[in-house]
Parts: C-alpha cells; sequence; structure tokens
C-alpha cells in the first residue's frame, strides 16, 4: 500500500472521506481489519448511546457480533497511532487547514474504575464531576473540526498506584504528564506527520495552564491563539521601542482599563465583538510582543473570553476570523454525537482504540460520506 501522500497542496472543494479499510490496512489480521470496518459503520449508523449491543445490531445481523466488537476494542493488541497518522495525512490532503486546534474534553463518568477517572471541577458546569479528561487534536477547516489525534489524562494517582495501573492495564512507559504537557505532545505529533502548519487554537477552559501552554507553544515554533485567565500577568507594549516596559498587570485589569465593547469591532455580521491591546508576555527568553484580544458576545462590560495571540499585526483579521470561529463551534461536539462518551471499557489501550474508531467515523461523516444514516443498511458479514 502507496503510504505517501501530498499535504503541501491540499484541495478545495467537496473533499472524499478516507476509506476505513486504507487507515487500518497497518492491521495484521484479515478480521481485524473487518472489525474495524463494521465499529465505525455501527458508530455511523447507531441513533443515541453507542453501546457495542447497540452498534452491532444496527450493522450485522451476527449473533455474536458485539462479543467481537467488544474483544477487538478492549483485548486485540493493535496500534491506534498508525491509524491517527494515517487519518492526519489524509484530512490535511484533502482539505485546507486552517487551524490546529487543541482541546480539552470532559467525559462524564460513573464509578471509579475506568482510566483517568476522577473528581474535577467544570467551570462550564459550574460543579464538580466525576471524570475523565481528554485532550484532542483537531484539524479546523470549512468542513469544521476533524478529530485526528488524543491524549488521556491521568492523574497522578493513577500512574502513582501500581493497582491502578494494573487495573486499567497503562503502558509501564506511560507516567504523569500535566494537561497541558499532553497538549504539547499532540502538537508535536502533528508537527512530525504533517509538513504544513497553521496556527495553533487552544481554549483551555479552566483544565490547562495557559502560562504553560504559551511557553511551550512560544518555544517550539508555533504561531498560536490562547484564552487566558484573567489572573494572567501581562505588560500593556509602551508606545515606543525605547521607552521602559510597563509593570505587569492581570489581564481584567488590562481589559477594563484600555478595551470594552464600546470600542470592539464586530469582524461580520453575527461574530462576536473584538477589541485589541499589544501587549508583552514575559517568557524566559525576554518579552515577547502579543496581542491581548477580547470577545464580546453580549452588552456585558467584561468579555466572554479573553485570547493572547503571536500572530503579526498583517494577519490579525486572520486571529479575529479563528477567534469568532471558536465562538460558533465546540471542537469535540461530533466526536461525543458519535460516541466518544460512550466507552464503557475500563482500560487505557481500550479507550484509545475506542477514540480512534470514532475519530475515523468523524472524518467519514465530516469529509462527506457519512456512512450508514439507518439502521437498514445492514453487512451479513462477517
Amino acid at each position: 500500500m502507496d503510504r505517501t501522500f501530498d499535504d503541501s497542496a491540499p484541495t478545495t472543494g467537496a473533499a472524499p472521506a478516507p476509506p476505513v479499510h486504507r487507515l487500518f490496512a497497518h492491521l495484521p489480521r484479515a478480521d481485524q481489519r473487518r472489525w474495524a470496518e463494521v465499529y465505525v459503520k455501527g458508530l455511523l449508523a447507531t441513533p443515541g448511546k453507542k453501546s457495542l449491543r447497540r452498534m452491532a445490531a444496527s450493522v450485522t445481523p451476527s449473533p455474536t457480533a458485539s462479543q467481537s466488537l467488544q474483544q477487538f476494542v478492549n483485548v486485540s493488541p493493535w496500534e491506534w497511532r498508525p491509524v491517527r497518522a494515517e487519518l492526519t495525512r489524509w484530512v490535511a490532503g484533502h482539505t485546507p487547514v486552517r487551524a490546529w486546534t487543541v482541546a480539552p474534553v470532559v467525559i462524564p463518568k460513573r464509578g471509579s474504575l475506568a482510566a483517568g477517572v476522577h473528581r474535577r471541577f467544570v467551570p462550564g458546569l459550574g460543579r464538580t464531576v466525576n471524570c475523565q479528561l481528554a485532550l484532542g487534536a483537531f484539524l479546523t477547516s470549512g468542513l469544521g473540526d476533524v478529530s485526528v489525534d488524543w491524549q488521556l489524562y491521568l492523574p497522578r494517582e493513577w500512574t502513582a498506584d501500581s493497582r491502578l495501573r494494573e487495573q486499567a492495564r497503562i503502558p509501564g512507559s506511560t507516567g504523569y504528564t500535566d494537561a497541558a504537557g499532553l497538549c504539547l505532545a499532540l502538537l508535536d505529533r502533528l508537527a512530525r506527520t504533517t509538513t504544513r502548519r497553521a496556527p495553533v487554537v487552544i481554549d483551555p477552559e479552566g483544565h490547562l495552564d495557559a502560562e504553560a501552554l504559551v511557553g511551550g507553544l512560544e518555544a517550539r515554533g508555533h504561531d498560536w491563539i490562547v484564552a487566558v485567565p484573567d489572573t494572567l500577568r501581562l505588560a500593556l507594549a509602551p508606545d515606543q521601542s525605547t521607552a521602559p516596559r510597563p509593570p505587569l498587570e492581570t489581564v481584567r485589569t488590562l481589559v477594563r482599563r484600555h478595551a470594552s465593547p464600546r470600542t470592539a469591532a464586530r469582524t461580520e455580521c453575527g461574530s462576536p465583538r473584538l477589541g485589541a491591546l499589544s501587549t508583552l508576555v514575559p517568557l524566559p527568553g525576554g518579552d515577547r510582543p502579543c496581542l491581548l484580544v477580547g470577545e464580546w458576545t453580549s452588552s456585558s462590560v467584561r468579555p466572554d473570553r479573553t485570547w493572547l495571540t503571536n500572530l503579526h499585526p498583517d494577519r490579525h483579521f486572520q486571529a479575529g476570523a479563528l477567534i469568532a470561529e471558536r465562538a460558533a463551534a465546540r471542537a469535540g461536539a461530533a466526536e461525543t454525537e458519535l460516541g466518544l462518551h460512550d466507552f464503557a471499557g475500563r482500560s487505557y489501550a481500550g479507550w484509545h482504540r475506542h477514540a480512534t474508531l470514532v475519530s475515523a467515523a468523524s472524518a467519514q461523516r465530516r469529509l462527506g460520506h457519512g456512512g450508514c444514516p439507518h439502521a437498514t443498511h445492514r453487512s451479513t458479514a462477517p
């Protein structure tokens, strides 16, 4: 099989969906490749909760199909990273990618046995929930956000406790990494897989250390747009380069003093109003000039979100468009609809295989070939 893609010149218009058999061609056994196709078809065809039993019933009359799907995702020893790399190359080669979006996805869980489950305060819900925290990497284009890679956050108690590690079958090489570090690792893999870079867009949503993200993105040479908390300390850029740097102030103070919805401009009809300030970000290598952008979708004095970007001034329109796009879309919504939250297994590897299959199904739908819309498309095999 030719595994070489030209991702330097993506096509425009409708993009072909990645063939599932091509994504999973590295699997050594024919039955594994066959069950991968059945699993993806089941995710696409099954309305509501994607239990293995319901997925199997949607696409095959085989009475043992649900057990085979369970074996395939939880026990069968296949590698998920080659599938994700193939998916990344396919999407990058067939649709113009505007941004690399990395987003946290909170997966509520019952019980405490699934890999990485912990108690976490979720700002968007205003309460603490029992959950897993996933970090997804998405290629963002006119077709939306297509997930291509995942990390599963493991709190320290999961990496330090041998009983929990054995219970979830966590590999010995997997140690503790904070959520910001997992995001940066996703970006490192994207950079190795595709040669065409795009601005990185991250909204930590209260789950990631924005300061650590900014430092890591700068160290890697990325163009970036990161939503930042009100407490982050920056300096207003002086009018002249020879002037001393003003004292550091919180984002909240800078926005209150120097930007407001009265001065913000609406990028286009229906988009949020954006107000911008030139700032200096203190980094280990010296101050970095950046743009602080407040985003207002209401008449409130305080912005809904505040973003920081290192995009050059002649690309600020691009930054505004990407920020407006984040206001209108939520990365991971399509994957949630396709069953990302529905994995009932407990193992670390099982979760990663399920997430990979969900991404394959999402790409099928996003790139124009949504597969089985109804349960009437049933396979007589395997």
